[in-house]
């Protein structure tokens, strides 16, 4: 796999043979002489094959980890990062849970696969969620997630875009403690530059952010603000040369205390902003 481009030739031959073998990968030390043979050995052959074409190992595998849970992934959401559990990590030292109260609201525009919204679900057993997407394929993917991981009473799952959903008298008078976005922020020219892991198997919608990136991040506060509760947060990944952009827009649509979180490679990866109490206050952590 190596001659194809591929960095991890071994790890994602490991991570193959495994789930052709029904075991995980720690059980291939643990038994290294076992045979492959039959259908084993069919099946590996035909996840290297897929391998070989660039096609991501989550989707090859139909799931991929995240915050420690497990979620089905198909060619219709992207496949969760390590960088978009800064957004959990985000909202947990804003609302520390063991510090809650009241149940939490919280709303994903953009939901995708579901990862970061079950996730949140998952860390606050008494916070209810909506997730927005524009893809119903997107939105079924994430419906699975929620009722494998035993939140999906807790969800609602909303068609359509950024919040255009929420406008009806039914969700109107909603306000979210916490609202949440990881939405497309790759510049169109360069998506051909990608890795074909990316720019060939995982959807274009949900990668293309206009020709600067920032087309839907410039929209999203001004649309989502209305909902926002007081002393509210709102989340959003970025591109690591966003930071200051997408600041100028959080504090231009009237939040405070706007802030950039580093990733682990110390770039711009998510950037926060609270919304004023009625008092004029703003966040303390």
């Amino acid at each position: 796999m190596q001659q194809r481009g591929i960095d991890t030739p071994r790890l994602d031959s490991d991570l193959l043979l495994a789930d052709a073998l029904g075991m995980e990968r720690l059980g291939l030390f643990l038994d290294p002489n076992r045979p492959v043979v039959g259908e084993e050995l069919a099946l590996f052959k035909r996840h290297v094959q897929r391998r070989a074409r660039r096609e991501p190992v989550a989707l090859i595998l139909g799931r991929r980890s995240f915050w420690q849970h497990e979620f089905m992934v198909t060619s219709d959401v992207l496949v969760p990062r390590p960088e978009t559990e800064l957004l959990i990590e985000a909202v947990l030292d804003a609302f520390p849970p063991e510090q809650q109260t009241v149940p939490l609201e919280i709303l994903e525009i953009g939901v995708g696969s579901g990862a970061v919204l079950c996730t949140l679900l998952l860390a606050y057993p008494d916070a209810v969620g909506v997730g927005v997407d524009l893809s119903s394929a997107a939105l079924a993917v994430a419906e699975h997630n929620a009722r494998q991981l035993g939140c999906l009473a807790r969800v609602t799952l909303l068609p359509g875009d950024l919040a255009q959903p929420l406008r009806t008298p039914l969700h109107a008078t909603k306000r979210f403690q916490v609202i949440v976005a990881n939405l497309p922020y790759i510049a169109t020219d360069e998506l051909a530059r990608l890795d074909p892991e990316v720019s060939v198997w995982e959807p274009r919608c949900a990668l293309d952010g206009g020709h600067d990136g920032l087309t839907l991040l410039r929209r999203l506060p001004g649309e989502v603000i209305p909902f926002l509760a007081e002393g509210g947060l709102l989340a959003l990944e970025i591109g690591a040369t966003q930071g200051d952009a997408v600041a100028g827009f959080l504090t231009a649509a009237g939040l405070r205390d706007v802030a950039l979180r580093l990733d682990y490679g110390r770039r711009p990866r998510v950037v926060v902003g609270y919304k004023d109490h009625a008092t004029g206050e703003t966040h303390e952590n």
